[in-house]
């Protein structure tokens, strides 16, 4: 563990602890102290930040644990432990909350840990997929503690849930015992209710399934074609100008050739050309080569269609983009220039002994090679990137509240509708694409690409169920 990270210690307290005061004859200063007594001592987990102060106020919601009756406080710790060192990671805290609560802290956190769950075969009960992430019960287990978190924030006065800033919503769930009560009966929540147990819980928690062996492709949320075009229609016309059409041909772009976020960000302006002949997708190169950061550095071919080509061709060749890349030129050599005048004064202070490297101005026409930049004539950065695509989420749930996706999700889009595309114009089964999928994607084996073949062929399976009850519906019907 490094230094620089969260540490979880343990320390003896007492449930009630005597205080004792004294004070000094010669400085009159009250002295504050515990008195000694042969109460039994409970192991307390603290959390201390990587300045070594304790962690506020999350100890405390700890310390209240072992007050109200506890005997140790270690799984919580690990619960706020990691919790802490997520919201670090994406610079982030307890308090970062909004009236949309997918947008908060908790929601975020929930996400993280639904992303590094362990995959287990249901058949032989072991681990086939990343070892190293968490199992069900655990993140279930967390997740409660940091709703009880929360609760216990709120009910303390040290941060109110409130419309603007909200963790999650509750809700009350019923649970049957016994035989089956029916609904629709006059008074029958009255005749029932000793064969009925009203539990409260929140949509958070009911976002994680309660076994663990849950397949990898069942975790997939591609659009739908309408939330597709729901998407589409949001970007047309609403991202049209500067640097927000930009971003539109950004995420249009992910979301018709699967690329991932790095690589959407590094995508290389070298190869984007005028697109000639009557190709409707033109192959595109990616690899380190050109500069394009692939997962695994691994190079690969992406399928771009000839209207998005024909738009990538106009952007780069934009009179506005080339003043924009003028000006990224010069912020860099604005910043080099601070460089150097440090260097150099620390050089007449001190010594050329341990100064920073020379640095040389880089020239007028220096080019990056980037094919997207911002405002500021610089590439774009991963978490602008996501931060934009969250933005977007939020602005379209205003009018059509289920549309929830995750900027990933983009990616298993593109998957699963080249699948059902090429499944019906080529008349070929999802099996048989799998290692022209698994090409497009960049995966380092197909084993990764199946998870898309599964989730396709359950959606087939379930089509074709439907259509028979339906046809022995109709059937009865006659």
């Amino acid at each position: 563990m490094s230094s620089q990270d969260f540490k979880v210690l343990k320390v003896d307290v007492k449930r009630t602890p005597n205080i004792t005061q004294a004070i000094d004859s010669d400085t009159g200063e009250v002295k504050i102290g515990i008195k000694k007594s042969s109460v039994k001592t409970y192991k307390l987990s603290v959390i201390v930040q990587p300045n070594g102060l304790p962690l506020y106020p999350h100890n405390q919601f700890l310390y209240s644990r072992i007050s109200e009756g506890k005997e140790s406080t270690a799984t919580e710790a690990q619960a706020l432990l990691a919790f802490e060192r997520f919201l670090s990671s994406i610079n982030k805290n307890f308090q970062s909350l909004s009236s949309a609560q997918e947008e908060g802290a908790p929601w975020l956190f929930a996400d993280y840990l639904l992303d590094n769950l362990k995959e287990i075969d249901p058949v032989t009960d072991k681990v086939i997929n990343n070892p190293e992430g968490y199992s069900i019960s655990t993140a279930r287990s967390y997740i409660d503690i940091i709703i009880n978190f929360y609760k216990w924030l709120h009910s303390n006065g040290i941060f109110f849930i409130t419309k603007k800033q909200k963790p999650f919503n509750f809700k009350t769930v019923t649970i049957r015992k016994g035989q089956k009560i029916d609904q629709h009966k006059m008074l029958a929540h009255l005749t029932n209710f000793r064969k009925a147990i009203v539990v409260q819980t929140t949509d958070l928690k009911s976002r994680f399934p309660k076994i663990q062996s849950t397949p990898s492709h069942m975790k997939l949320k591609p659009m739908t074609y309408e939330d597709k075009d729901i998407f589409i229609d949001y970007l047309n016309n609403n991202y049209t100008k500067g640097s927000k059409k930009t971003k539109s041909l950004m995420f249009r772009l992910k979301i018709a050739t699967g690329l991932r976020v790095e690589e959407l960000a590094t995508l290389p302006a070298s190869g984007i050309h005028y697109p000639s002949g009557n190709e409707s997708k033109i192959p595109f190169l990616i690899s380190l080569a050109n500069g394009c950061e692939t997962k695994f550095d691994k190079p690969r071919k992406i399928e771009i269609p000839y209207e998005l080509m024909l738009e990538l061709y106009e952007y780069l060749h934009d009179d506005d983009r080339d003043e924009l890349l003028k000006k990224g030129v010069k912020s860099l050599q604005e910043d080099q220039r601070k460089e150097i005048n440090a260097r150099e004064e620390y050089i007449k202070k001190y010594s050329q002994e341990n100064a920073p490297e020379e640095l040389k101005l880089i020239s007028d026409d220096f080019e990056h090679g980037r094919l997207f930049i911002n405002a500021n004539g610089l590439p774009y950065s991963v978490s602008t990137i996501k931060s934009e695509f969250s933005v977007i989420r939020k602005k379209i749930r205003k009018t059509s509240p289920h549309w929830y996706y995750k900027l990933h999700d983009l990616r298993s889009t593109f998957a699963t509708h080249w699948l059902k595309e090429n499944c019906e114009t080529r008349a070929l089964i999802f099996d048989l694409l799998m290692d022209e999928l698994s090409g497009l994607m960049g995966h380092e084996s197909t084993e990764v690409t199946q998870k898309y073949i599964n989730f396709m062929n359950d959606k087939a399976a379930k089509l074709e169920f439907s259509r028979r009850k339906n046809l022995l519906a109709s059937e009865v019907m006659v």
